[in-house]
């Protein structure tokens, strides 16, 4: 397993910061469709940092999803989520991290057909290049836990997930349970400490810090066959500037312990 994290800097300071913090590659996460054009426009830049300082670009992601409207595929967006893809194919990215908005118009099942055509759309689109996959993250995307996945990923085999335990643990499920069930179909992880008090989420603080069983998350990862990359995703307020850089490095040095 490698160890990287998420940074949407593109110039030679986000770059230079990654390396110096050790490690091995990094992930973009667009939030929108004017930040998913400006990372494709910037595909030239990211293999010149790419080729100056050796670090990967393991995976590149959209989140807070827009393609349903309607009751709908809408086929400008869905252009816009096969240029993004194709950037990701052509930095040579080994997973696409996307999801799907939920139709509130529609029925859930005219819902799940949409998202079966779209997500399956991106699989064809990929043709064998990179994986697909659903990220479990609730911001504007539907499929994000066992009973949606059963039938998403039920109808599409190419399918993968990307996993994060926090959001799970968040919504109060069992985010081990689902990594012992799904683990085989996860093709990336993320990295995030949470912290909760009662039932109120408080921090995302550096993993080591927070309420994640690591140990026996990463027990399962290896029981289940996984060897994929590991990336540290920042998302705390306190832990921003020089602090959150610290614990990008506290958040790695943990995380180390468990790689054999």
């Amino acid at each position: 397993m490698r160890i990287g994290r998420i940074q949407n800097n593109r110039t030679d300071a986000g770059f230079d910061k990654v390396k110096a913090q050790g490690l091995e590659f990094i992930e973009y996460c667009c939030n929108n469709e004017a930040e998913s054009d400006a990372f494709c426009a910037d595909r030239q830049l990211i293999l010149s940092q790419k080729a100056r300082t050796g670090l990967d670009i393991s995976c590149v992601g959209r989140w807070n999803h827009d393609v349903q409207a309607g009751g709908v595929i809408v086929p400008e967006k869905r252009e816009k989520y096969f240029a993004l893809l194709d950037t990701a194919i052509g930095l040579g990215a080994k997973t696409f991290v996307c999801g799907v908005n939920k139709d509130e118009s529609i029925s859930l099942y005219k819902n799940y057909v949409n998202a079966i055509d779209f997500l399956g759309s991106l699989i064809e689109r990929a043709d064998g290049k990179i994986k697909i996959a659903v990220q479990n993250c609730h911001w504007n995307n539907f499929i994000l836990s066992p009973k949606e996945w059963e039938v998403v990923l039920g109808e599409l085999p190419e399918l993968w997930l990307k996993y994060d335990p926090s959001h799970a643990y968040k919504r109060g499920d069992d985010y081990l349970a689902e990594l012992s069930d799904w683990g085989e179909r996860i093709a990336h992880f993320h990295i995030k400490g949470v912290v909760r008090a009662g039932s109120r989420a408080v921090d995302d603080p550096p993993a080591g810090m927070d309420d994640i069983n690591w140990g026996a998350v990463f027990a399962i990862l290896y029981a289940r066959g996984y060897n994929g990359d590991l990336s540290i995703e920042p998302h705390s307020k306190t832990w921003s500037g020089e602090l959150g850089d610290a614990g990008v490095v506290y958040t790695r040095d943990f995380i180390k312990k468990f790689i054999v």
